[in-house]
């Protein structure tokens, strides 16, 4: 195989084409010294040591014991994931040689794609792939070489402290009840009711498909829901699991109103809100047939100044109803610790992270209590003195 290096050209003979391919793909994704570096390091060895991909696929296969404790639905996801982003560019590398700069290098290459379903669109319709999703990669890249570690592979964790950047994450869309009214007015009236539960449990959608009749205790003072289920993604679609953490195991308080326009109970193993067959509601499907349209309605100035309707100023999406629960209930006061319960948060730093900011009390009390402890500290100032000259 020729190659042209900097104006020279470079010549490597392979003994097989399954080599040669490899080697000219290596160059492509990583440049000549990093091709030549790997094909010099495998000609020195005795044993054959696994690449990435190869590592990879043991550490994900459930039959390895290399990762336990995870079901099946999240080992697919995870397949996924590592074969749209390191596997991409690193996957070739022998474990033991993939260095920290071919991670960093993996990274600057990682955070210049798109989102995996936009990139075959054109690049002014392509969505850049979001700062969290990257970390989630690199946490899964980290683990495959903590394991290599543990199994005398290589020495070291190359992926280990490579900072990720940050980017600008998403900031959540809390509705007020005149913009939910909104956006309802432009959901199809069969869906009404569907959007009406997410916004009045603040289920996410996968645990508010997944509820049955069975779940529903109408005759409750208050009456309840149990989320007990929720669909998870694999590779052959939706599977019904256990929720998301064990705290998202639990009972949702309905208000009456929210009751009533649930409509008659179905047989106990109904869906509550099905697809036009009985199915499972699917997720895609909604989003661009209902979701989408209403939320652009609900944002055209023109048409709700004409219906005399309030124009929502952010597109929020179906998760955004379960932000905007939260905030509704942290208006009225509600404590934190029994929003963390309601929303089945893990963890109070969870709900405090993501809705803390909204707790008013909270500000006006700390605004206070500095400006007491500060009284008589200091030299005193009149408003003239702040007066434009």
């Amino acid at each position: 195989m020729q190659v042209r290096v900097k104006g020279q050209m470079k010549q490597t003979t392979f003994l097989n084409k399954k080599g040669a391919d490899q080697y000219a793909d290596m160059i492509d994704k990583h440049g000549w010294e990093v091709a030549e570096r790997v094909r010099i390091d495998r000609m020195k060895r005795t044993e054959s040591t696994p690449t990435l991909r190869e590592y990879t696929a043991r550490y994900l296969d459930p039959h390895s014991g290399l990762l336990t404790g995870v079901e099946q639905g999240t080992r697919q996801g995870y397949e996924a994931e590592a074969e749209r982003s390191f596997l991409q560019t690193l996957g070739e590398i022998p474990i033991d040689l993939v260095t920290k700069q071919d991670v960093g290098s993996w990274l600057a290459w990682q955070e210049r794609q798109p989102v995996w379903r936009d990139r075959n669109k054109p690049l002014d319709q392509q969505k850049p792939v979001s700062s969290k999703t990257v970390r989630n990669y690199h946490a899964l890249l980290s683990a495959i070489f903590k394991s290599a570690v543990d199994q005398g592979l290589r020495t070291d964790n190359p992926a280990f402290k490579v900072r990720v950047t940050r980017g600008t994450k998403r900031e959540n869309v809390f509705l007020s009840p005149a913009e939910f009214n909104t956006l309802l007015h432009f959901i199809p009236e069969k869906h009404q009711r569907f959007v009406l539960f997410l916004a009045g449990t603040g289920m996410r959608w996968g645990e508010a498909t997944a509820v049955t009749w069975g779940d529903v205790a109408l005759h409750g003072k208050p009456p309840t829901v149990r989320v007990t289920r929720a669909w998870k993604k694999s590779k052959g679609g939706p599977l019904l699991k256990y929720p998301k953490t064990s705290r998202s195991r639990r009972s949702v308080s309905l208000f009456p109103d929210l009751v009533a326009i649930m409509g008659a109970p179905g047989e106990a193993d109904a869906f509550v809100f099905p697809n036009q067959t009985g199915g499972h509601l699917w997720h895609g499907p909604f989003n661009t047939r209902v979701w989408t349209p209403a939320v652009r309605k609900a944002m055209d100035a023109d048409l709700c100044a004409e219906l005399g309707l309030t124009v929502i100023k952010r597109a929020p999406t179906i998760h955004d109803m379960r932000h905007t629960h939260a905030s509704w209930l942290i208006a009225q006061g509600i404590p934190l610790p029994y929003i963390q319960a309601r929303l089945g948060h893990e963890s109070i730093t969870t709900t405090v992270n993501t809705y803390g900011h909204l707790v008013a009390d909270a500000h006006d009390q700390m605004a206070s209590a500095i400006a007491a402890t500060l009284t008589n500290v200091g030299p005193r100032l009149s408003i003239t003195q702040h007066a434009e000259p």
